[in-house]
C-alpha cells in the first residue's frame, strides 16, 4: 500500500518544480491522507467486498483499522453466482465495495445478489460504494429506440433495496438524478489523489511554474475547470491555463479535430474521467505535440483499459499517465506501461467517506475538493 503520510508544511524547492502547498484546508487533507486521527468504527458498521476490486476494499478496511465482513462468493460450473453472508448483520449498517467494471454484467449481477442477500438477513441499511459506475456513458438517447442504460441500472439498484450509493467521478453528474429521493447519491471528487501525488513527487515544469490543462472534448471542460480550481488553491505559485480539443462531425467528411487554446512550448496535462481504448488520449497527445506542446501528460480517474489500450498509450506521445485504483490495473498493462503509469489510491478517500457516513457527518468537503 502507498505511503499515506501527508504533511502540509513549508517547503523550498527550485522554481522549475511544482511547489508544495503551504496552506491548511480545514485539515481535510490531513484527515484523509495522514490518518492522524484514530478511526473509531461503530460495532453496527460492517464493510463487505465484492470480487471486482478486492485489493481496493482491503486497503480501505486497513485504513479504517477493521477487517472485511465474512462472505462466500463463488461461481457454479455454469457460471451462476452464489453468495452467502456469514456474519450476523441483523440491525447493522452494511457497506458493499464493488466496482461495476469489466466483466461488467458479471459484477453487476454479483452486486444485485449481494444486496439481496443482505436485505434478506434483516440488515438495517445498505450503502453501496461503486468506485466505477459501469454503463455511465449510456446516459442519454442517441436514437429514439435506444435504452438509457445508466438510468436503467440505477432503477435496478434501487429496486433491489439499497439505501445510499457512493461513487467516484461519475461520467455525468446528472446521473444522480436517475435515483429517487429515497436513495441519495454522493459523487466523490478524486482530485485530492492527484494533489497528494504532486506534493510528494513535484513535476519538473519548463517554462517554470506553468501548466496547461486540456480537455479532450467539449463535455470535459467542467471537469478540467474543477482540476484547475483545485491546483490553483493547492499550488498558488503555479500558473494554470486551459485548452480544449474540439471535434466536429460532418455528414460526408471525417471528424474534424481542432485545438482551442495556445499550447506552444507548454507542459500539458490532459484531464479525463475514463480511459477505455486509449485512442482519445493518444489522439489528444498527437494534436498537442503537433501544435508545439513541450510535454504531454494525462490524468484519467478510471483505468478501464480495454483490449490493447495499454499498448496504444505506451507508444503514444504521452510521457506520463495518472490513474486511480477504482479499477484494478492488470499486471500485464502495468508491465507494458512501466514507468509511464502511476496508480493513485482512493482507499483513504473511501475510508474517510465510510467513517463520516457511519457518524452521520457531512461529505461536502469530499464531494467538491475546492471547497475544502
Amino acid at each position: 500500500m502507498r505511503n499515506l503520510k501527508y504533511l502540509i508544511v513549508p517547503f523550498l524547492c527550485k522554481s522549475s518544480l511544482l511547489k508544495l502547498s503551504t496552506h491548511s484546508r480545514d485539515e481535510s487533507y490531513t484527515k484523509v491522507y495522514a490518518n492522524q486521527k484514530k478511526y473509531k468504527i461503530e460495532p453496527e458498521t460492517i464493510v463487505f467486498s465484492g470480487n471486482s476490486n478486492s485489493t481496493l476494499a482491503n486497503e480501505v478496511v486497513k485504513c479504517l483499522g477493521i477487517t472485511l465482513g465474512n462472505v462466500v462468493l463463488e461461481r457454479y460450473a455454469d457460471g451462476e453466482c452464489n453468495i452467502q453472508v456469514l456474519d450476523n448483520v441483523r440491525g447493522r449498517n452494511a457497506f458493499i465495495i464493488q466496482s461495476t467494471c469489466p466483466p461488467v454484467n458479471e459484477n453487476l449481477v454479483e452486486l444485485f445478489l449481494f444486496i439481496s442477500a443482505l436485505r434478506r438477513t434483516s440488515v438495517k441499511s445498505i450503502t453501496v460504494i461503486v468506485p466505477y459506475y459501469g454503463y455511465s456513458r449510456q446516459d442519454h438517447k442517441l436514437v429514439k429506440t435506444q435504452s438509457i442504460a445508466a438510468a436503467d441500472i440505477a432503477r435496478m439498484l434501487e429496486k433491489t433495496g439499497i439505501d445510499h450509493l457512493v461513487s467516484i467521478d461519475l461520467h455525468r453528474g446528472q446521473l444522480q438524478g436517475a435515483f429517487s429521493t429515497d436513495v441519495p447519491v454522493d459523487n466523490l471528487c478524486p482530485y485530492i489523489t492527484l494533489i497528494h501525488e504532486l506534493n510528494n513527487h513535484p513535476l519538473k515544469l519548463s517554462p517554470p511554474n506553468e501548466l496547461t490543462l486540456v480537455s479532450p472534448d467539449f463535455n470535459g471542460v467542467s471537469r478540467v475547470k474543477k482540476v484547475q480550481d483545485e491546483l490553483k488553491f493547492a499550488f498558488p505559485n503555479i500558473k494554470t491555463k486551459m485548452a480544449m480539443i474540439y471535434k466536429s462531425k460532418h455528414p460526408v467528411t471525417e471528424t474534424e479535430i481542432s485545438l482551442v487554446g495556445d499550447v506552444h512550448g507548454k507542459n500539458c496535462l490532459i484531464i479525463d474521467d475514463i480511459v477505455d481504448s486509449g485512442r482519445t488520449l493518444r489522439n489528444a497527445a498527437d494534436i498537442l505535440i503537433k501544435e508545439g506542446a513541450k510535454s504531454v501528460m494525462a490524468y484519467a480517474t478510471h483505468p478501464v483499459l480495454s483490449g490493447k489500450a495499454a499498448l496504444t498509450i505506451g507508444i503514444s506521445n504521452l510521457s506520463k499517465i495518472y490513474v486511480t485504483d477504482t479499477i484494478q490495473v492488470k499486471e500485464l498493462d502495468k508491465a507494458i506501461l512501466q514507468d509511464k503509469l502511476t496508480v493513485l489510491s482512493v482507499a483513504p478517500l473511501l475510508a474517510e467517506t465510510i467513517y463520516r457516513l457511519q457518524r452521520k457527518e457531512s461529505l461536502h468537503e469530499l464531494l467538491s475538493q475546492n471547497k475544502l
